[in-house]
């Protein structure tokens, strides 16, 4: 796949309402703060109908009510083209003018975001790897998306229920449908962590040189395979708690190195591995799933990153049909270069001499 262009309005504080991309080694540079990761921001918003991180109203300019994002995007099949509409709470998506939602979209685009941030589904909390999962296996299956969505209506009344009227007539009744979707939901996450596994660990391994296995493993809260069983189980701490207190809202994915705890006992750089691995592997699973690489965004690639990482990340962006890297200086190869400054963003050099 291939980012053709870029269109925004009043999106974070990038300034310029177009910009068009080539081939190969898009180099973005600029100062910090200068609009570098809102470029990328907007492009993954655009590619995916989604948000990789924040709110809809962080993404509106100061000053404005609404923003605007569009791309085309050229793919095996053809070009299409995504609109995002964006305010405070509400957000519209458009494929080829007509009404879609981020599932519609993954139907036939796609983007990896690799950010120095991703740290966070190592270092951070369960929530930050659970959105990770969901918004991989999302862009996979339009169903599992439809499915995370329904399981969150239906958490949210059961847990009002066990909150204000815990004995109530209709309390089993949602259980039984909580039950349903999150056990169709937990199925296919277990799947694609299967998936996921083999190309995380080949990753790491070819990124680090160290044969320890690399392993993703999903981790449930509850004991046994049946979430009903479960929850009839913990029916004294969801009184104690007023909310549910088991199933698929409450997931983690466990990395471990060697088997030791990726977490708790990982390094610094061992952390960093993991994290990049895991959006390789995004990025290789997408690719299965396309039948073709999917647009890759590099925020910062420098950032945090040892000499033998950066060479690993340097090296997939070069043999991607096309990758955007930002950075405060350009990788040492580039197809285009473009300079970011307070938001306006200018082509510099068309074909990668130096700057």
């Amino acid at each position: 796949m291939r980012l053709r262009s870029l269109t925004q309005l009043a999106f974070r504080n990038l300034v310029t309402r177009r910009v068009e991309f080539p081939d190969g080694v898009v180099a973005v540079v600029g100062q910090n703060g200068s609009g570098k990761s809102n470029l990328l921001a907007a492009a993954y918003l655009g590619c995916n109908g989604a948000l990789a991180a924040g709110t809809l109203a962080d993404m509106v300019a100061f000053g404005h009510d609404e923003a605007y994002v569009a791309v085309e995007v050229e793919h095996q099949d053809g070009v299409s083209r995504v609109e995002v509409g964006l305010a405070a709470g509400r957000k519209v998506v458009r494929l080829d003018s007509q009404p879609a939602r981020a599932a519609d979209v993954s139907r036939f685009v796609a983007a990896v975001l690799v950010t120095p941030e991703d740290s966070e589904l190592v270092h951070g909390g369960p929530s930050a790897r659970r959105g990770y999962l969901d918004a991989l296996i999302s862009k996979v299956s339009a169903r599992y998306a439809a499915l995370v969505r329904e399981y969150g209506r239906l958490l949210e009344q059961r847990n009002a229920l066990l909150r204000l009227s815990p004995h109530d007539a209709s309390l089993p009744d949602w259980t039984a449908r909580l039950v349903a979707v999150g056990s169709e939901v937990d199925a296919m996450r277990e799947r694609l962590v299967r998936r996921l596994c083999p190309l995380a660990a080949e990753v790491y391994r070819d990124v680090s040189g160290d044969e320890a296995p690399f392993e993703v493993r999903l981790a449930r809260n509850w004991d046994g395979e049946d979430l009903g069983a479960a929850i009839a189980a913990a029916r004294a701490a969801e009184l104690a708690r007023g909310a549910t207190a088991v199933g698929p809202h409450r997931d983690d994915l466990e990395l471990t190195l060697g088997g030791r705890d990726v977490r708790a006992f990982g390094s610094r750089g061992e952390a960093r591995t993991a994290a990049l691995s895991l959006r390789v592997a995004e990025y290789r699973l997408l690719t299965e799933r396309h039948g073709e690489p999917p647009v890759l965004l590099v925020d910062d690639f420098s950032a945090e990153l040892d000499a033998d990482r950066r060479a690993y990340l340097l090296s997939l962006t070069a043999n991607t049909p096309q990758a955007v890297v930002t950075g405060t200086e350009p990788p040492p190869h580039h197809d285009a270069l473009y300079r970011v400054t307070d938001g306006e963003v200018a082509l510099i050099d068309p074909v990668g001499a130096p700057a």
